[in-house]
């Protein structure tokens, strides 16, 4: 039993420091295709189409032509190219700032009129993708407007809850891409370093101290916390191939390497190695968060746990003084 947990606690480790390694160069790539802000583009084309719903639905063309919106992102001029340099965050109360501005430029000044009056008149000039839903937002507003209150208030309320609905929706897209993209790369940085898993298992399973070095390191993972392990974990990850490899184990591209692929075994390691580069892209995908909590709950079943932190000493009184009495 302790050796099998060993055994996937070492995997654990391994799978930790490579999903670092995998995360940081998928967040780096994201970063510089603006994912993010792509991803806010497509968004609020959902939530303020120009021209209606579907694929390639662009955002209303006031509202990112707005000035506040006009300073956020780089781009002077709304194109195809502004998705590219558009921002990466948008708050739901600027979100609700603009668009009741835009509503309130459109329903124009009415004499006698309040501000609630320019935006039920903005909103009835607006295109009509948009229109349908700001509408269901105004007669919403209106159905629960209670005594005393701003219709406006209520309105401004609803599209915040509006858009943060539509935020959650657009962090599960995100989620979904960025794991895409930890496979995609995962699956590269395995096959360029080798790392089969099938043959890394069986290694921490045959060798005894392999796996007892690989164990401390996991617990001292641990021990320091995520932070401190992240800092180092391409080091970390090149001294573990490092340390199979001195084992004997066949790990990356090398001579060594080299003489397990024989013409006669061809067949058998290839498909050996595919399904081990695969469950490395796997476990890189599954993301560092999810290999620690696993580390730190595999460690605890092992009954090495996490030290507990001492308990704050009582203060001593100075010789002399005596204890106070009550």
């Amino acid at each position: 039993m302790l050796q099998t947990l060993d055994v996937a606690l070492g995997l654990a480790l391994i799978f930790f420091l490579f999903s670092v390694l995998v995360s940081t160069i998928s967040e780096i790539f994201l970063t510089m295709l603006n994912a993010r802000g792509k991803m806010l583009w497509e968004a609020l084309s959902h939530l303020l189409p120009q021209n209606g719903h579907g694929a390639d639905a662009a955002p209303l063309n006031d509202f990112v032509q707005h000035p506040l919106m006009m300073a956020m992102h780089r781009s002077k001029k709304v194109d195809a190219s502004v998705a590219a340099d558009f921002p990466s965050y948008l708050s739901n109360s600027q979100f609700s700032q603009v668009l009741v501005d835009l509503l309130e430029v459109k329903g124009g000044a009415k004499e006698d009129g309040t501000r609630w009056d320019q935006v039920r008149a903005g909103i009835a000039k607006m295109d009509a993708g948009a229109r349908g839903s700001l509408e269901a937002l105004r007669r919403d507003a209106e159905r629960q407007l209670m005594p005393g209150q701003n219709p406006l208030t209520v309105f401004q309320f609803l599209t915040e809850k509006w858009f943060d609905g539509m935020m959650d929706r657009t962090s599960g897209w995100y989620k979904r891409l960025t794991q895409v993209w930890n496979f995609g790369l995962g699956l590269v940085l395995a096959v360029a370093c080798n790392l089969n898993i099938i043959a890394l298992t069986r290694a921490l399973s045959t060798n005894d101290e392999l796996r007892s070095a690989l164990v401390q390191k996991a617990e001292a993972a641990v021990q320091n916390g995520a932070a401190a392990a992240k800092g180092t974990a391409r080091d970390e990850l090149a001294q573990v191939a490092k340390d199979f490899g001195d084992a004997g184990f066949p790990i990356g591209w090398n001579e060594k390497t080299a003489a397990t692929w024989q013409w006669e075994t061809f067949l058998p390691t290839l498909s050996e190695s595919l399904l081990g580069w695969l469950m490395a892209a796997a476990a890189g995908m599954l993301g560092a968060q999810f290999w620690f909590d696993l580390m730190k709950r595999i460690v605890n079943l092992r009954g090495t746990g996490v030290r507990p932190q001492s308990p704050p000493e009582l203060p001593v009184p100075a010789a002399g003084t005596g204890i106070p009495s009550c």
